[in-house]
């Protein structure tokens, strides 16, 4: 039995308890499952890495005080999300802002914080654009007192990373990060602006649910590469370089969640390979190394419970990615709709994400290939092919497995949907972390 197998039947007696007293679909987190992941990625990754987690996998406040409980710190790119992560209790030392999507109410943020004596961790800066644009709105704040900016640059290292191309980050024409050459003149509109705007490093993020350890090494050490340029041009100071110098490698640990035939790397793989870039980088290196997983962290805690809305004897033919594993095409004889789709699990429309389903409490053990639906008025909402207890009825319940990341984050009200509940597991018992929405007739 599967790790996520074992998981499901145990919290089987709950989900039905709280199926009988919240309406479906709803989200239902382990506390003890978030704590397992925590714990596989801070053995693979030990102090002195500096591990923070991205919050736009799930910024749910209890999630990330969880996390912050046990010393990680909070990746933002947003206002909301560094709402979310001082609601759950992390100060600013240990909060980080990123994103390509920055704009003059992150960058009041920033200047805020460090024009009060109480910092962020750092700020990464995506282009020559945003550095000209965040020296231009320091200056004109007149923010020149206070703690400084610390500022990474991102950059793209124009790698094949092996992932989806919707999350191939790190390809050399996606939007994020800068080139060298860009990379540099951001550089040096930071170093030229003086203070509070310090440079300290930089900022890397590859891709997510990455396979290819090479090439994700190579990126790494293309970083460490641009770090030695930085320094030995006088843009990272002696004593910033000594005292502060960073390079954050971002996330992008793949996880599985159905078995098969494919070895994933792993967390301390990851680890492996950036401390080869380390150990085998010509110039200098920064002496904090910097980590921020968010999917690894989140995604096998949370189960999506659903029940089904219908059954009809249809055949369809579910292609992959959406078909069984290692199948190019399922043929399946029947569809089952289910009251939970895109609107709470947006991964299988938008990536083709696959996600193991199942019946919560089969009446029998006999098994049809059948395709699932949400209940989205898109053709895309599919879940895909599943084998399902051939007495499947309108009522009975299934779950979802995965649905910790970029699920209810990426809610959508699309077709007025509520939003669902959202439980979770602990010593305690189960607690109501956020009630459904209200629906209104």
């Amino acid at each position: 039995m599967s790790r996520l197998a074992d998981f499901t039947s145990r919290v089987t007696p709950i989900i039905n308890k709280a199926a009988a007293q919240h309406a479906t679909p709803f989200y239902l987190t382990d506390e003890g499952r978030l704590s397992e992941a925590a714990s596989i990625l801070e053995s693979a990754f030990p102090e002195p890495w500096v591990r923070s987690y991205s919050l736009k996998a799930d910024p749910l406040p209890p999630v990330v005080k969880l996390l912050a409980q046990r010393g990680w710190g909070a990746n933002c790119v947003s206002i909301g999300e560094i709402a979310a992560a001082r609601e759950a209790g992390i100060p600013n030392s240990r909060i980080t802002l990123e994103g390509i999507g920055k704009g003059e109410g992150e960058f009041d943020a920033a200047i805020h914080a460090a024009s009060s004596g109480d910092p962020l961790r750092w700020v990464a800066i995506e282009s020559f654009d945003e550095a000209r644009a965040l020296a231009d709105a320091v200056a004109a704040r007149g923010a020149v007192d206070g703690a400084a900016i610390r500022i990474l640059v991102r950059l793209n290292p124009a790698i094949e990373p092996g992932t989806h191309s919707g999350l191939a980050v790190g390809r050399g024409s996606s939007k994020f990060g800068t080139d060298p050459t860009e990379l540099l003149a951001a550089a040096r509109i930071i170093a030229e602006a003086g203070a509070p705007l310090q440079l300290i490093g930089i900022h890397l993020h590859a891709g997510s649910q990455l396979r290819n350890l090479q090439e994700w090494q190579t990126a790494v050490e293309r970083s460490l590469a641009a770090y030695a340029e930085l320094v030995h041009g006088g843009l990272i100071t002696d004593e910033v370089h000594r005292t502060s110098g960073t390079l954050c490698v971002g996330g992008g640990e793949p996880i599985s969640l159905e078995p098969g035939n494919e070895r994933l790397p792993t967390a301390a793989d990851f680890c492996g390979a950036a401390d080869a870039a380390w150990s085998g980088a010509p110039g200098v290196t920064p002496p904090i190394r910097a980590i921020e997983p968010g999917r690894a962290l989140v995604a096998e805690a949370t189960l999506l419970i659903s029940r089904v809305l219908h059954v009809r004897e249809r055949h369809e033919t579910v292609l992959a990615p959406l078909a069984l594993p290692g199948e190019a095409a399922s043929a399946c004889a029947r569809q089952v709709i289910l009251d939970a789709g895109m609107s709470e699990l947006i991964r299988p429309a938008l990536y083709g994400a696959r996600h193991p389903l199942r019946a919560v409490a089969p009446r029998t053990a006999s098994t049809i290939l059948a395709a699932l639906h949400g209940p989205i008025c898109e053709s895309t909402d599919a879940l895909g092919a599943h084998h399902v207890p051939t007495d499947t009825a309108r009522g009975d319940l299934f779950l979802i497995e995965g649905a910790g990341a970029y699920a209810d984050a990426m809610w959508s009200s699309y077709n007025g949907r509520p939003r669902p509940a959202r439980l979770m597991v602990g010593s305690a018992g189960v607690k109501v972390v956020r009630e459904r929405s209200a629906e209104k007739f």
